[in-house]
Formats: structure tokens, C-alpha cells, sequence
């Protein structure tokens, strides 16, 4: 018997189909299902022999970097068009002949007055989760992680412009769902999952939750850990570099004149985590 284990796959980074099925014909606006196959909806996926685990490269000559772009592009087609994809290794044009449906508007919110819009739709769904054999699972955790730490990274570079969607978010207007969240909303978020039998998601969200908060806490700063091990390092060095010179080492690092930034974090952290508990409360996101 083959022991296989799964990973969570990143939907921003490349478009992988999970599963085809037929392009449902309406979405319900208040729950946001989609209504159930019948034999006059069409399987455009299926019948272009899209198969599950292909990537989709491009559409009509345009490069897909993800899922969510993929929808972007998909739901503005209509009819016969060009997607190249990646199966085994190899590329492969396929024509596919994109269905005409209604969808919940992606400005919209649910609920029964959500806005309904014709769109194009292929009968695809996404990978949620890449399968590993026992050895090369220890190759996929080492990527994942490397990723992972990647994201993690990009996330903390980009949080101060992120930001002014958190005061938008408690101000009512429509949720950016890429704006930062404190572990009130990772719990929102965690809940949906587990109440909707996600797990993957609710699994990938304590991870990620996790991962994020160990980086965080690494950053040269204090009084996080990082500043602690920054000023650790420097006596290091400073020591070092004095013993080279022949002189004594230097005494310890004078905490109290980094008080003045210290406070100055301290204070800069709670606004952010008031900032974003607030928005979490009166305005979170939810799973659609």
C-alpha cells in the first residue's frame, strides 16, 4: 500500500485543476451555491479533454499566474477560445468553448439582493491539495516551507500599505480580502472552514497563523526576539573586532537607551492590533 501525503496547493501561484464538472447554469445569491448538473448543462472542461492535474498556462495568449486570475479571465469569455496547458511535462493547446452563466457578482456580497451577472464558466474547480509519495514528500515539505517563508516575507513588506483597508474595512465598505487580520478573523475564517468540512483550510490557516507570528517574532526589532538576538550578535562582533585591536571586551548593550524605539513599536503594534481586531469584529471575512 502507498503512503501518500498532501500538501495544500498556492492558488496564486499556478492554476491546477482539482476537478471538472459540468458549468452550472445559476449560483443561488443568498448562499452562493451553485445549482445542481443537469443534462442541459455543458461540460466545456471535460469536453476540450481538460483532465484533473493539468495546469492552465495561458488563455487566448495571455499568461495565467493563478487561479484567481484564471477566473478573471474565464468569466470574461464566451465561446471557443485557446487554453494551453500543462500535462506530464509537455504543453498542449486545447479549444475550449466557454459557456454563458450567471454568477454572483464578485463586487457583491451574499445575500438575497446580491447582484447577478453573466458570465463565462469552463466546469473547473481547483487542486486543494497535492498528493506525495513517502519519499517525495520530503522534497514537497521543504518547498512548501521555502514558500511558505517566502509569502510570509512578502506579506510583512507589504503590510504598511495594507493598512488603509483595515480602516475601510471598519468603516463598512467591501472587504479586501488580502488585507492583514488579527487572530480574531484567522479564527472567523478557521471556523467557516471547519463548519463547512474544509479542513484543508482550516489545517492550512493554523499553520499559516503559526508560521507567520515565528517570523514575525525573528525581525530585528524590539522587544521582539530578533532585537534581542541582534543586540546578542553585535556584542558578538563588537567583541570581536576589540580583541583584534588588543582591548577588552566591551559591557553589555545599554537597554535603557533603546527604550525611547522600544515604546515606540509597543505603541505602533497595539494600533495595528486594535486596528485589525476592529475590523474583525465589525466587518470580517468570511469564506464565500
Amino acid at each position: 500500500m502507498a503512503v501518500t501525503m498532501g500538501l495544500p496547493v498556492a492558488a496564486t501561484d499556478r492554476a491546477i485543476i482539482g476537478n471538472t464538472d459540468c458549468a452550472a447554469a445559476k449560483q443561488d445569491a443568498a448562499t452562493g451555491s451553485l445549482s445542481p448538473c443537469s443534462a442541459s448543462d455543458p461540460s466545456p472542461a471535460v469536453a476540450a479533454g481538460i483532465r484533473s492535474g493539468d495546469q492552465i498556462v495561458s488563455v487566448n495568449g495571455q499568461r495565467v499566474e493563478g487561479w484567481e486570475q484564471l477566473i478573471t479571465k474565464v468569466r470574461g469569455l464566451h465561446g471557443p477560445s485557446q487554453f494551453v496547458i500543462e500535462r506530464d511535462g509537455e504543453q498542449r493547446t486545447l479549444t475550449v468553448d466557454v459557456a454563458s452563466v450567471q454568477r454572483l457578482d464578485i463586487n457583491s456580497k451574499l445575500g438575497a439582493d446580491a447582484k447577478i451577472v453573466q458570465v463565462g464558466a469552463i466546469g473547473v474547480s481547483p487542486l486543494a491539495v497535492q498528493k506525495y509519495g513517502l519519499v517525495s514528500g520530503i522534497g514537497g515539505t521543504v518547498s512548501f516551507t521555502g514558500d511558505m517563508f517566502e509569502k510570509t516575507l512578502e506579506g510583512l513588506r507589504r503590510f504598511p500599505e495594507k493598512i488603509p483597508a483595515v480602516i475601510r474595512a471598519i468603516g463598512g465598505e467591501t472587504n479586501d480580502p488580502d488585507r492583514p487580520v488579527s487572530v480574531v478573523g484567522a479564527s472567523i475564517i478557521g471556523a467557516d472552514a471547519a463548519e463547512r468540512g474544509i479542513w484543508e483550510i482550516f489545517v492550512f490557516t493554523l499553520a499559516a497563523l503559526n508560521f507567520f507570528v515565528g517570523v514575525f517574532n525573528l525581525l530585528p526589532l524590539l522587544p521582539l526576539d530578533g532585537g534581542h538576538i541582534a543586540i546578542t550578535l553585535y556584542e558578538k562582533v563588537r567583541d570581536w573586532l576589540r580583541r583584534l585591536r588588543g582591548r577588552a571586551p566591551g559591557g553589555p548593550v545599554d537597554y535603557n537607551k533603546l527604550a525611547g524605539i522600544t515604546m515606540v513599536l509597543v505603541v505602533l503594534g497595539g494600533a495595528v492590533v486594535l486596528l485589525t481586531v476592529t475590523a474583525d469584529i465589525v466587518n470580517p471575512i468570511r469564506l464565500q
